[in-house]
């Protein structure tokens, strides 16, 4: 308060003096100027209304003027009355105790925008009031707007830092201040092992790592990042190498530390030590043929006058046989059209001379590749020398043969050199230790009569040979149109094999096999039988090759076995005790589940496996021998009895048949036929009844026709026979009728 003349004057009542009116005034101005050029919006509120405020605090709030705010409701600066209120429930207790009180909070513009904003407020006078409040307002909306992109970006740094699929460590004075999972995972550590510790911990040694530090200090506190290549250790022990990139934070100050970026490049390094040592190799090579190719250089000269040399002799290949010499089959065609035209011309006669071994198939397939060529040479050879000047030999196959004669004036000829051929084939062969006889089967076609081409020549000749064989083998045949008759014969043949089959055209005859000594029936010889129909019976040497050909024996066979055990069982049940021999084919025992096949026959008709005898032919056992050895040893753990068909016919020895588990050998009706009459065919039976007994086999023989046959046999101690003497082969049911006989001794026929 002021006098009249604007002197201070003294408030008694609080014992102080008051400012004059003019000192007011100034601090009035003051405050004014201070309010409307404040950076901060300054309001004065009593009972939570304005009553005063600056510019800036209107500006802030988004009104124009000041005016527009006083006298109002401040809770028109909240985005809502919760948040009017929630204020006043935190500020006052504070503004009552005379403290200051500060928040961040989002407030309303005039818009109705939320902004962020700091209100910091206090009480003119805690103890008074009903002078109400002061309240400072800072518009920190683009703070809070930068920090939380800030928080934002530092999130997703963070869970890019995380999931990486390269290291990244942070380093400070060389030791680690923070590091991603994928770091700690290559060094082999979790991540918490590695904070605070040194980065010398994934070197080697600590002279590395000072090296190390030595080379990257150099580079980064020039401003440059630093990469390299290096190889670290891992917590196991194991090293690997890693592609190293660096960035110091302050390139003046390294002390601040540094951004570490590792990737594993192990299996990159791997391959390139693996492309320097195959490019080493490569030069080594590119030497060496350097080198070739300067010998190579070098012999030119040589090899251009050798060329003609190598032309010849690689015309001679393509046109000779590569492994007896011989003229090839291309060769003896053109060979064979120049005679025709000649022959055409002069109106002579010429022939083809189709030669072909008899079982020499079986003989080849009991040799190694090696000796079965040795044997093909020779018997070329001894061709060769019986063919001579006269005409041209060609090997066109295997075991097949065929001769050109031109000059057959006297058509006797033609026999003559058939006599030389087949005489040249009489003495034994020798193949290492082993013997073998061989024959041959000839077919002739004769120009111009039997075909005016060499195909046509070539293919009468070869189906006289067949017919040549078909008659016994060891002969020879000239070809007459009565053989394509005959081939056709043979398809339609075929195609009745295959209906039969499918129409149960086959049937079965059993043949007895007796003990010598007892006269008893000890078992039965399954043979099959085919009544076709308006043919009658075929002879199953007609048949049985055909389906040895197509193969339609695999499915002959199964059928034999199976047809052949169920007669057995009907034969149990009428209390016969018998075995049943069946024959097998080489295709049969060719199928891997050829065993299971056999088990599951026997199971289902209930039958001992010993009930059962399978027969195999010499050639079958002695092609493939590992192979035949362990099926038939497969065979004998069952139970099932073995048998070789048709012994004696050359192609194995007993010595040799010691690895084979049989049970029985059957001497081949060959040498049964004369025993009586010609010595080397007893000798023979004999020897192999002899050495049989040595190996604990049983031995039958087969074809077996009259009481003398029987005597010597009995005499050199065979065990068993079969044949016409005691039975032919008859239908299952009169098996039973024989069978009785063995009680009846005056029903025998012969007397031991």
């Amino acid at each position: 308060m002021t006098n009249d003349n604007n002197k201070p004057t003294r408030d008694s009542r609080n014992n102080r003096t008051l400012p004059s009116q003019q000192e007011l005034m100034r601090i009035l101005n003051e405050q004014r100027v201070i309010l409307d050029n404040a950076s901060v919006g300054i309001c004065f509120i009593l009972q939570r209304q304005i009553q005063r405020c600056n510019q800036r605090f209107a500006e802030i709030y988004g009104y124009e003027s000041a005016e527009q705010l006083v006298g109002t409701s401040s809770e028109r600066l909240y985005p809502d009355n919760l948040s009017f209120r929630k204020l006043g429930v935190e500020a006052y207790p504070s503004l009552a105790r005379g403290e200051r009180f500060s928040t961040e909070l989002q407030m309303r513009r005039a818009s109705s925008e939320l902004f962020w904003c700091r209100v910091t407020g206090k009480m003119i006078d805690p103890s008074s009031p009903e002078q109400g409040s002061i309240w400072i307002v800072d518009d920190i909306n683009q703070q809070r707007r930068a920090a939380d992109s800030l928080e934002q970006i530092t999130r997703q740094q963070q869970l890019i830092l995380d999931h990486a699929m390269v290291g990244i460590v942070f380093l400070h004075n060389r030791h680690v201040t923070s590091c991603n999972r994928r770091f700690a995972e290559l060094l082999g550590y979790q991540a918490d092992e590695l904070i605070g510790a040194s980065s010398q911990l994934w070197y080697a040694d600590k002279s590395i790592w000072e090296a190390a530090g030595e080379r990257y200090n150099a580079v980064l506190s020039s401003g440059r990042a630093f990469e390299a290549e290096m190889e670290l250790i891992r917590k196991d022990g194991t090293r690997f190498w890693c592609d190293v990139r660096s960035k110091a934070v302050d390139p003046n100050d390294l002390s601040k530390g540094g951004i570490w970026i590792i990737m594993d490049i192990s299996d990159r390094k791997a391959t390139e030590a693996a492309l320097v040592a195959a490019h080493q190799q490569l030069e080594h090579r590119v030497e060496e043929r350097t080198r070739e190719l300067e010998q190579v250089v070098a012999s030119l000269h040589r090899e251009i006058e050798e060329r003609k040399i190598a032309e010849e002799r690689i015309r001679h290949l393509a046109q000779h046989d590569s492994l007896t010499g011989l003229p090839n089959r291309s060769l003896f065609e053109n060979r064979l059209q120049e005679q025709i035209e000649q022959a055409q011309s002069s109106r002579d006669a010429l022939a083809v001379l189709f030669v072909d071994l008899d079982r020499f198939k079986h003989i080849n397939d009991s040799l190694g590749h090696h000796e079965g060529d040795m044997l093909l040479r020779s018997l070329a050879e001894r061709l060769r020398q019986a063919v001579g000047q006269q005409g041209t030999l060609s090997r066109i196959g295997g075991d097949e043969f065929v001769i050109m004669l031109s000059d057959i004036k006297p058509r006797s000829r033609i026999e003559q050199l058939i006599m030389r051929i087949q005489t040249a084939l009489v003495p034994v062969f020798r193949v290492g230790v082993q013997e073998f006889r061989i024959s041959s089967s000839i077919g002739v076609a004769v120009y111009p009569e039997d075909g005016h081409t060499p195909q046509a020549l070539i293919q009468h000749a070869d189906a006289a040979m067949y017919r040549a064989k078909a008659n016994g083998r060891n002969r020879y045949h000239f070809y007459n149109h009565r053989l394509d008759n005959e081939q056709s014969e043979r398809v339609e043949l075929e195609n009745a094999l295959f209906h039969a089959l499918r129409h149960e055209e086959f049937e079965l005859h059993y043949q007895p096999q007796v003990e010598i000594q007892s006269g008893r029936v000890v078992g039965v010889e399954a043979l099959i039988r085919w009544q076709r129909p308006g043919h009658g019976m075929v002879s199953p040497a007609n048949f049985i090759p055909l389906a040895e050909e197509n193969g339609l024996i695999t499915e002959i066979g199964s059928w034999v076995l199976e047809r052949a055990c169920a007669q057995l069982e009907q034969w149990q049940q009428q209390g016969l005790d018998l075995r049943v021999s069946v024959n097998l084919s080489a295709r049969q025992l060719d199928d891997a589940h050829f065993c299971d096949k056999v088990a599951r026959c026997l199971k289902r008709y209930r039958l001992d496996p010993s009930q059962l005898e399978l027969e195999l032919t010499e050639s079958i056992i002695m092609k493939h021998v590992d192979q035949t050895i362990r099926l038939l040893e497969q065979l004998d753990r069952m139970g099932v009895h073995l048998s070789v068909d048709d012994f004696g016919t050359g192609y194995s020895s007993l010595s040799y048949l010691k690895r084979f588990p049989l049970n029985k050998l059957k001497i081949d009706q060959s040498f049964v036929r004369e025993i009586c009459v010609d010595s080397d065919d007893a000798t023979i039976c004999r020897t192999i009844i002899s050495m049989a007994d040595n190996l604990n086999l049983t031995v039958i023989a087969e074809g077996v026709e009259d009481a003398d046959q029987l005597a010597l046999l009995a005499e050199f101690g065979c065990h068993q026979y079969q044949g016409y003497f005691f039975s032919r082969p008859v239908p299952a049911e009169q098996i039973p009728d024989l069978f009785a006989s063995i009680s009846q001794p005056e029903l025998w026929n012969y007397q031991i």
